[in-house]
């Protein structure tokens, strides 16, 4: 006669394996998730920051010069407007930005240039002559006024999966953050 009372032993077992089962696959998909979002909160900050200092480039009429400071931070600095035959002062440090969280300029092996093909061979690769900056009118130039493209390449150290980018269109000064899936770039 079965016992209506409970449950058997085999039952119990088949229903601790599946729990099991199921724990573990969350646990691998959530450790994934949480090194490639903890990689993403550098291009947020990067995104944010050359957005909000393009905005005051055009705002203030003056050019915005940044400053890519290895390993891990950002600054932005106002030019002065020429008033010959004075000498022009030194641009205005505006604001310095450190990354969380280990986050620095990282280039990871095996984790090819972004989808816009501006260039990887360094962590911070911004074509033309320095000093870059975002012009009066809103785009993103070097110090002979001509338009440069940029991808700044993010990570944290050792950790492949952490790899973002932000790319940055000189010509519009558009701006785009890409995140490493392990296999492909994806905005």
């Amino acid at each position: 006669m079965r016992n209506d009372r409970g449950f058997t032993l085999i039952e119990i077992l088949i229903t601790v394996a599946i729990i099991a089962i199921l724990a573990g696959v969350g646990v691998g998909v959530t450790t994934t998730l949480v090194r490639m979002t903890r990689g993403e909160t550098g291009a947020q900050q990067l995104d944010g920051f050359l957005k909000r200092h393009r905005e005051m480039a055009v705002a203030r009429r003056r050019d915005i010069e940044i400053r890519f400071i290895a390993p891990n931070q950002v600054q932005s600095a106002q030019r002065a407007v020429p008033d010959p035959p004075a000498a022009t002062p030194a641009p205005t440090v505006l604001e310095t930005m450190t990354f969380e969280g280990r986050i620095g300029y990282r280039l990871f092996p095996g984790v090819p240039d972004t989808p816009n093909l501006f260039g990887n061979a360094t962590e911070v690769a911004v074509g033309g002559t320095a000093p870059t900056m975002f012009s009066s009118e809103g785009a993103f130039i070097d110090a002979g006024n001509n338009p440069v493209n940029a991808t700044i390449s993010l990570g944290i150290e050792g950790d492949p999966l952490s790899a973002t980018a932000v790319t940055v269109l000189g010509a519009t000064a558009s701006i785009e953050r890409w995140r490493w899936n392990g296999a492909n770039w994806t905005k």
